[in-house]
């Protein structure tokens, strides 16, 4: 989110903290006292740029307030509210709202592993800066962090943020166009800083009517400078991005999917519904699902899939309307209900990890901000993650199964039969996808294929589960062995989808490229396995009870 070298430099900056030294418990109680008074309308209406493109200022403090304590609505007030506290209170440096992550690093800065959130003050007087100092040389240089190197990087950051939050610089950095009109300021932005300074003023005196009306002011300036053509779009589209934080729709649509999943899962209420009323049921998660894609696309101009984030959101939009195709065709409403909880629990982790998975609509690398090749290769390669997600449910209800079940052949032949549609429809979209990647590779870098990471392991996914089609085919794997293998070939899938972007991080495709959530991955894939080998012991245990009867 923050550029390290750019924090670097606020080293250069004369920083002491010189308030009123209050124990940490009673600064934060007043800081949070200050921000429960702060009107959040229309400050929040903001025009402010960053990272590359133009956003309210809804946007910048929900984010940095993110980075800082780890959650967006941490002592539940608004982040807006949050963040002016900070940038008001005279207490904030000494107030416990920096969440340093690492456990170990903790210790290192002299304290004990269970302080998790710390103040300006702690962070200034520890031993943070000696640590940062060597690590922004290596990074200047060209050299690449490990794991340590870049939590220490990361903390060291929060508290420059923190800082430049506290001094002011953060937001009229922000609020400031001149950075993305070559460095002319226009006449609107000339007067920006005095409203600023006004605002801030009435904050802190308590002046909240003046307040509001400074809030208004400043943010009709800020929407008044001379913007380029290639931001321009995003002024348009700032009250629209505010809706669309409030609305939280992604969340509605988990909420959705998990009820419906349970009402189709249970024998009480599937009795009570209809056809057309299940048919409702699995459309009514769509809804907030497609208007939330909707808008994102609004806003950024772009396919909702250049990020992590957008990816997981479009796949679990597949396995609904995958779920949705198969209820039509078979009208079984355990599989429907088993998906839709899928679906559910994947939009569940998506919104509950923004840290790792950053929702954020930041501009991707301008050789890959092409709309057409995002809207139909990045799509339907993802698409073809959801299919495949589908046979991966299937094969895990199987093997369940059988330690619950004793009479599983029918049940076997049916889902096998689901599973099976779902692998080849998986393999269509796959390859269709790498193929029209290989065709944007050649417009984007001159080469169709280059066995970058990316495309190597997408190539390696689909000829697994090429693979196990085969092998069906051919008659080298029974249903039970088609069901059971379809979990571990969709961890080549995760490989592809999670593992280029967040372990390896290396190549061509950038665009996705971050840290974290390895142990929930490992945990993942090691689950995955004990599964598969319990199953199998079943299987064949039966197997064996059943030649000896």
């Amino acid at each position: 989110m923050y550029k390290h070298l750019l924090l670097a430099l606020s080293l250069l900056i004369p920083w002491t903290v010189h308030s009123q030294n209050l124990p940490p418990e009673e600064s934060l109680r007043q800081v949070i006292q200050v921000a429960q008074q702060i009107q959040v309308e229309p400050i929040n209406g903001v025009a402010m740029t960053q990272n590359g493109r133009l956003k309210p200022f809804d946007t910048l403090a929900r984010e940095t307030i993110l980075f800082l304590t780890g959650k967006y609505r941490k002592w539940g007030t608004d982040p807006v509210q949050t963040y002016l506290a900070i940038a008001s209170s005279p207490n904030a440096p000494y107030a416990a709202m920096i969440e340093v992550r690492s456990p170990d690093l903790r210790q290192r800065l002299g304290y004990t592993k269970d302080k998790r959130y710390f103040s300006l003050a702690d962070l200034e007087s520890s031993t943070l800066g000696n640590l940062a100092e060597p690590i922004f040389k290596k990074q200047e240089e060209g050299g690449k962090l490990n794991e340590e190197e870049k939590k220490i990087s990361e903390v060291y950051s929060q508290m420059a943020v923190f800082q430049q939050i506290v001094t002011g610089e953060h937001f009229s950095r922000a609020i400031d166009f001149s950075l993305i009109n070559g460095g002319h300021q226009s006449a609107a932005g000339g007067i920006l800083s005095t409203t600023i300074k006004s605002y801030t003023e009435a904050l802190k005196q308590e002046k909240m009517v003046e307040a509001q009306a400074l809030a208004a002011e400043l943010t009709k300036q800020s929407r008044l400078q001379e913007v380029p053509e290639l931001f321009r779009h995003y002024i348009d589209k700032l009250d629209t991005e505010i809706l669309f934080n409030k609305l939280s729709l992604f969340f509605w649509s988990y909420v959705l999917s998990i009820l419906a999943g349970f009402l189709f899962l249970f024998e009480l209420s599937r009795k009570k519904i209809s056809v057309k009323a299940g048919y409702l049921l699995q459309v009514l998660p769509l809804i907030p699902l497609i208007a939330g894609l909707t808008m994102r696309v609004f806003i950024t101009k772009f396919a909702p899939v250049t990020n992590m984030y957008g990816t997981m959101i479009w796949v679990s939009f597949g396995v609904i309307v995958f779920s949705l195709m198969l209820f039509t065709l078979y009208k079984n409403w355990f599989v429907s209900g088993f998906m839709l909880v899928g679906a559910g629990l994947i939009l569940l982790l998506t919104e509950q990890i923004p840290l790792i998975l950053s929702p954020d609509m930041d501009p991707i690398v301008a050789v890959l901000r092409s709309n057409f090749w995002l809207s139909t290769h990045v799509t339907t390669i993802t698409i073809s993650y959801a299919a495949f997600t589908v046979a991966m449910i299937l094969g895990n209800i199987a093997l369940v199964r059988l330690w619950l079940s004793k009479d599983n052949q029918k049940f076997f032949s049916e889902y096998s039969h689901y599973a099976y549609r779902m692998i080849q429809l998986g393999c269509f979209l796959l390859t269709v996808g790498i193929i029209l990647g290989g065709i944007w590779a050649d417009y984007s870098w001159g080469r169709f294929w280059g066995w970058d990471p990316k495309e190597t392991w997408a190539l390696i996914a689909d000829m697994g589960f090429l693979v196990l089609l085969h092998a069906r085919y051919i008659g080298w794997v029974n249903d039970f062995k088609l069901l059971a293998f379809a979990p571990v070939s969709y961890l080549l899938v995760v490989m592809a989808w999670y593992g280029v972007n967040f372990i390896l991080a290396a190549g061509l495709h950038s665009y996705g490229f971050s840290s974290g959530g390895a142990t929930a991955i490992t945990l993942f894939v090691i689950v995955q396995l004990v599964i598969l080998a319990l199953g199998l012991f079943k299987f064949y245990l039966n197997k064996k009870q059943l030649v000896k009867s």
